[in-house]
């Protein structure tokens, strides 16, 4: 059985940790590892060979996080050309696949404990795809839950796909006993998928990727065909899609509490105080979530968490900058973090991996100056190389091409001041790079060419 994880969404849910440029999938909320570490980790026991499709804004993360848990699972990263729905992407996956395997089909920002039940239950579904049928799976629900989509079945076939419904709905789902919630996993085998694609949605398999739909695998397949098993599984499962899913999963303390980071909560209960940079204090709460991050701070009556989204779609309209970056972005060769920004200035700090350089770049609108604070940086500026040891500078004048490489065992730290009419982060023009970043870019129009 070959896995295929879907990996390339923005969850806005979980505003302001997820954002669209480092989404849910990417957040270690327990610090520990990941959603998608924790989505490769339990798939690595069940399937033969694994994969992961995303696309080119993600693809550096996920190849980090996933080399984490197995190095070998780069090379089985797959992109879409431009970010669609869950429909085109595993129609694209399964053009790229060899082998008529089962796929088990999974996302990569889930919660399933006990994995045990869980590999029972994909068991269970290879046998019925290897019969023909599309296997979705239904989580035997635990409350009357307005957040999620669900499945009505009877004698392990589906019936019926059912909307998020309103609370009264969902209690009558409860009490009838044959609704399940929709986890959206699936199993079938490629032959399967394409019969009933091309029933279905023909246009997942005669068109090119660009002319696809943007559409999900429930809308196109699922919910149209007569061919769909259901296998339950009788576990804990949320798809973390709202902070009340964030509060209902992590441990709570003894006045039901979900505390993370540096938090005073003072007769406060029944809440969840999210903090990452500051110290956060409370006072007199019950029922509550508070979020902060670097930039955003997120007040809100835990009942009001599936309306973060309304307020992610106004900021967007607003043109706001923290719906899709965070102060800290992660690069294949470390991070950088925006310590403070006006006009024609921007102050940065940069951590560069030992042994790691960036790319041999310029800007045509900006200079740089570097000061390095720890660690040796060797630099290139146009042609001629410097070794900066820490207290010492550089300065990187406009349009020079330049390079900064970190020779040492330990992280090299640079504060860099820029200065200039434009500070984007699209004033880069890259000439070399180890990272594959400038063929990626050519294989990537490649692929794009053969799919559109």
């Amino acid at each position: 059985m070959k896995g295929l994880i879907l990996a390339g969404g923005s969850g806005t849910r979980l505003w302001p940790l997820s954002r669209s440029n480092f989404p849910k999938q990417f957040l270690r909320l327990d610090g520990e590892e990941s959603f998608l570490q924790k989505t490769i980790r339990r798939n690595l026991e069940i399937t033969d060979s694994l994969y992961i499709i995303t696309n080119a804004t993600y693809f550096h993360e996920v190849a980090r996080q996933a080399k984490e848990i197995s190095p070998e699972l780069e090379a089985n990263i797959l992109l879409e050309p431009e970010k669609k729905n869950t429909a085109p992407a595993i129609a694209l996956a399964l053009q790229q696949i060899e082998g008529d395997d089962v796929f088990l089909v999974m996302p990569a920002d889930h919660m399933i404990a006990p994995v045990d039940k869980y590999l029972e239950a994909i068991c269970r579904a290879e046998v019925l795809a290897l019969k023909g049928d599309l296997v979705t799976f239904g989580v035997r629900p635990s409350r009357p839950e307005t957040g999620y989509g669900y499945l009505k079945a009877k004698d392990g076939r589906v019936e019926e796909f059912v909307e998020k419904p309103n609370l009264q709905t969902a209690r009558s789902y409860l009490e009838d006993g044959n609704y399940f919630w929709n986890a959206g996993i699936f199993a079938f085998t490629k032959e399967t998928f394409e019969r009933e694609a091309s029933l279905h949605a023909p246009e997942l398999v005669d068109l090119p990727f660009s002319a696809m739909p943007d559409i999900s695998i429930d809308y196109a397949i699922m919910e149209k065909s007569n061919c769909v098993a259901m296998v339950p599984l009788d576990l804990t499962w949320s798809d973390i899609g709202s902070w009340e899913n964030v509060y209902e999963f992590l441990e709570k303390d003894g006045d039901q509490n979900v505390i993370h980071g540096d938090v005073l909560a003072h007769e406060t209960t029944n809440s969840l105080i999210y903090a990452e940079k500051r110290l956060v204090s409370t006072i007199g709460l019950d029922q509550m979530m508070v979020i902060e991050t670097d930039d955003v701070v997120l007040v809100a009556p835990r009942e009001a968490s599936q309306n973060v989204k309304e307020i992610v779609d106004k900021l967007t309209k607003m043109g706001k900058k923290e719906v899709s970056d965070h102060l800290t972005t992660n690069r294949p060769w470390g991070s950088y973090t925006v310590l403070m920004e006006g006009e024609r200035y921007k102050i940065k700090r940069i951590e560069v991996k030992p042994k790691q350089k960036l790319s041999l770049q310029m800007h045509y609108h900006r200079s740089e100056h570097w000061v390095v604070v720890c660690g040796t940086a060797t630099v290139t500026v146009g042609d001629k190389e410097h070794v900066i040891h820490e207290g010492e500078s550089i300065f990187v004048p406009k349009s020079a091409m330049h390079r900064v490489e970190n020779p040492g065992k330990v992280p090299l730290e640079i504060i860099e001041v820029q200065v200039g009419e434009y500070l984007g982060e699209d004033d880069i023009v890259r000439f070399e790079d180890v990272y594959g970043r400038l063929k990626e870019d050519e294989a990537f129009n490649v692929l794009k060419n053969n799919f559109s």
